[in-house]
């Protein structure tokens, strides 16, 4: 898998861009050096400057060059006033590959496609095209309905290499679109291979409601039957109503109950009754299709640190599909982790609250908004989503989602629990684990532990659910001989999650096994270096082991990757200054 995302980034990224990584602006000499323009001056895009004039007479009021004010709202990440300005250089300069090379990216970052096509065209022309955009094109060509286009656009990113994985499944989709249908081939045996095997049975389902194969209906929905979950409630909303007008009720019930559907409700038929209208008229395309692969991918990748790549990915999916809800809220999350809380805001607010995906839309907007530092404003909007739909389980859990973000888990934990009143007698396995672990982090362990077990009977195969009972008991130091089979089997299910490497590595700890311990810590925090928490545990293992200069090192990488807008951080930097001081692991109750 790791060699998947080197692979991935390579793809989603400009050649050295000075502003590609997070956090990095372009500095002023590189702006002087492209446009010969001083960022910190008033100076026109001739040279001229403007002052005053020699007879004190006020000077005409010079204007940046369009490229000049790109590059400076990059640095300000003011990605829409980058945009602007990039599609004004370009009419201006339609040939300029370093226009449409910056402008390029930014475009996509802020889901502007005619000017990415515009720019992709230029630099694939130029052979500069980074090779993200052969989605983009391919995209654009399935469009157009230009079959033998869109071939040779599958067929070159299979030669690139970064996304071959796509090229077997859109070949599929091709073939129906030209009513000649050949099956999807297996995904080549190359570093991407680990995501085209994750996600060919939900292509295959796809396309079998597509072509309306009933014969093959329930071997493609049973093998496709573990990933029901993870789709996005769109996705499964359109999946049941396909399957009710191809007279397979029995399935799309299946599916509202596997997938745990929450957006559906309590009244499975009314559910199906609704999407099959909402939906009568969308099908699955080949662009639909492409949307799906995209936003799974942006999903897998959740977290491993590259928000700007995520978010490209992610816009991609916006590209290849504008029409779906599923994206959008993908955007919205890509562009949260991205640190772009405005386009996460507007782009989750694009979804209509008739939508199944509309609840999930609205818990990016009210993490945006809080990332935005409106917290009385997210306060007030789950308020009112709660008022207006009453004795709806969503409601408590956005509100709930909203306090646990703020760190007010006594609160999420009393919304959580009103959610689980208005589902009546229903377990929701997902339910429960948020309110289990909303009650154990407010500091009531004998109220969480049942649910968090219960959770487990529920779903025993969910690493989610194992990590955190696991991790619960081993850090209590309680039954640690079931906290490490419990996170043992979560590692063998997701064995290269750095969370679940080193709750298993602090329950060895917890339990003395300090040998056993010490390389899964040094691993996990390989994976994730610059989390505090991860690299805590390691210095505290060190400690254990004698090794107090290592410790120290540790724990002082602990201090310096603390996120000051944590709650907990006083906390933590608290208990790591003592352990610097000299005091030991022991010198302060851990969280």
């Amino acid at each position: 898998m790791a060699a998947c995302l080197a692979l991935l980034w390579g793809a989603f990224m400009l050649p050295a861009p000075a502003f590609a990584q997070e956090g990095q602006a372009a500095p002023d000499a590189d702006i002087r050096s492209e446009t010969g323009i001083d960022a910190g001056s008033d100076t026109g895009a001739d040279g001229a400057n403007d002052a005053d004039g020699a007879d004190g007479e006020e000077g005409p009021i010079l204007r940046l060059h369009p490229y000049a004010q790109a590059r400076l709202a990059e640095i300000d990440r003011a990605m829409p006033r980058a945009v602007a300005a990039y599609r004004e250089a370009l009419a201006a300069d339609p040939g300029s590959v370093d226009v449409a090379r910056r402008g390029y990216r930014q475009a996509v970052l802020a889901g502007d496609r005619p000017l990415a096509l515009a720019a992709a065209r230029l630099l694939d022309a130029a052979e500069q095209l980074s090779r993200d955009g052969s989605v983009l094109l391919l995209a654009d060509a399935l469009d157009r309905r230009q079959w033998n286009e869109a071939a040779a656009r599958i067929d070159r990113l299979e030669t690139e290499g970064n996304l071959a994985f796509l090229a077997p499944f859109m070949r599929g989709w091709l073939s129906l679109a030209q009513k000649r249908y050949s099956p999807p081939e297996p995904v080549p045996d190359d570093a991407s291979a680990a995501f085209g095997n994750r996600y060919r049975a939900e292509q295959l389902l796809l396309l079998a409601l597509a072509r309306g194969d009933r014969d093959g209906l329930d071997q493609a929905y049973a093998d496709a039957a573990d990933g029901i979950e993870d789709m996005g409630a769109e996705e499964q909303a359109m999946i049941a109503a396909r399957l009710v007008k191809l007279g397979r009720r029995d399935l799309a019930e299946r599916l509202l109950a596997e997938g745990e559907a929450t957006w559906a409700g309590p009244d499975a038929a009314a559910a199906l009754k609704r999407v099959g209208k909402l939906y009568r008229k969308r099908a699955f395309t080949p662009q639909y299709a492409l949307g799906v692969l995209l936003t799974r991918l942006v999903d897998d990748l959740r977290g491993q640190g590259e928000g700007i790549a995520t978010l490209s990915i992610a816009r991609m999916a916006g590209f290849a599909d504008p029409q779906s809800d599923d994206v959008r809220v993908t955007v919205a999350r890509a562009a949260l982790m991205a640190d772009y809380p405005q386009i996460a805001e507007a782009e989750a607010a694009k979804v209509a609250p008739s939508s199944p995906a509309w609840f999930d839309a609205e818990a990016m907007r009210l993490r945006a908004l809080v990332a935005q530092d409106r917290e009385a404003e997210a306060v007030a909007r789950a308020q009112q989503l709660v008022a207006q739909n009453e004795g709806n389980a969503r409601g408590w859990r956005l509100l709930g989602d909203l306090m646990a973000q703020r760190d007010d888990f006594a609160g999420a934990a009393q919304a959580y629990g009103r959610a689980r009143d208005a589902l009546g007698g229903r377990e929701d396995a997902s339910l429960l684990l948020q309110l289990g672990g909303a009650l154990e982090q407010a500091g009531q362990w004998a109220e969480a532990r049942p649910l968090l077990e219960r959770v487990v009977e529920l779903a025993p195969d969910s690493a989610v659910a194992l990590n955190h009972l696991g991790y619960a008991l081993a850090d209590r130091g309680e039954d640690l001989p079931r906290a490490i089979e419990l996170l043992e089997k979560a590692n063998r299910i997701r064995p290269r999650e750095p969370a679940y490497i080193d709750s298993l590595g602090w329950a060895y700890f917890r339990a003395g096994r300090h040998a056993r311990a010490l390389p899964l810590l040094q691993n996990a925090v390989e994976m994730e270096p610059g989390n505090p928490e991860l690299n805590e545990h390691l210095g505290d293992v060190l400690w254990a082991m004698g090794r107090r200069f290592e410790a120290r090192y540790a724990w002082q990488a602990a201090l310096v990757g603390l996120d000051e807008d944590d709650q907990r951080t006083p906390r933590m930097r608290a208990r790591l200054t003592d352990k610097l001081d000299g005091k030991g692991p022991d010198a302060a109750a851990r969280p």
